[in-house]
């Protein structure tokens, strides 16, 4: 997503000069080489992860060695080139600029909020989704037919023809409905995009890091303490 983001058709996405390269025939053109590294890397990584499953699926049970040599140098390259991935991305994303109102304005077309007007007339008005379904259809339908006619009046026509009586928004409403920024807010379930959400999400998951961190660091100092102990134990000797 973030290579054809960064692509002349969408321009969402810009990398720092030091992650992008010009291309061998188009002076003119940024290649986000460093997304493209990246995609490859993380390739190579799980394609080395799928070898390591493979290696060890119809290895019995009992004091063999038929897997050691071939599958440590796996697991310590998938490691490498995992963390590879990471960093690259990593350091990309501290230099990378989003074009946020450019987003925020593409968000908004080919009626891609409509599910949230179905959703607002189930919610406001008690309707079955598959009735406030229908009315969202026919309402998209309807709009090349009559591009002149103030969406509002349409919408009251539209869900007049499905049940019988017309539902009514202003036009100020039903923008708001329609908004890439309601929609967004509006969407408070356990991992929804919501800010609210997404921030409790981010916040549980850099506490988990921490945690992790934590444990690392810990592990790291246990095994090195051991390490020192070993040396020390096999010189007394």
């Amino acid at each position: 997503d973030q290579l054809l983001w960064s692509s002349a058709e969408f321009n969402y996405l810009r990398l720092g000069d030091g992650f992008v390269q010009s291309s061998s025939i188009m002076p003119q053109k940024r290649n986000p080489v460093a997304l493209e590294h990246a995609r490859a890397i993380g390739s190579k990584a799980l394609g080395q992860a799928l070898a390591i499953v493979t290696s060890v699926h119809n290895t019995p049970f009992g004091d063999i060695v038929d897997t050691e040599d071939d599958l440590q140098p796996l697991v310590f390259a998938m490691f490498r080139d995992a963390m590879r991935t990471v960093r690259l991305v990593a350091a990309a994303m501290r230099t990378a600029e989003f074009d946020a109102p450019r987003l925020e304005a593409r968000a908004g077309d080919g009626w891609t909020t409509l599910t949230e007007l179905a959703d607002t007339l189930v919610r406001d008005h008690g309707l079955p989704f598959q009735a406030a379904h229908a009315i969202a259809g026919r309402l998209i339908v309807a709009r090349p037919e009559h591009p002149s006619q103030p969406l509002a009046e349409l919408l009251a026509e539209v869900s007049g023809d499905v049940l019988g009586v017309p539902i009514r928004y202003s036009g100020e409403e039903l923008a708001a409905i329609l908004s890439p920024r309601h929609f967004v807010n509006v969407r408070r379930t356990w991992g929804g995009p919501a800010p609210e959400e997404t921030a409790r999400a981010a916040a549980a998951s850099r506490a988990r890091l921490e945690a992790d961190e934590k444990w690392r660091q810990q592990a790291t100092e246990a095994l090195r303490a051991a390490e020192k102990s070993l040396g020390e134990r096999s010189a007394a000797l």
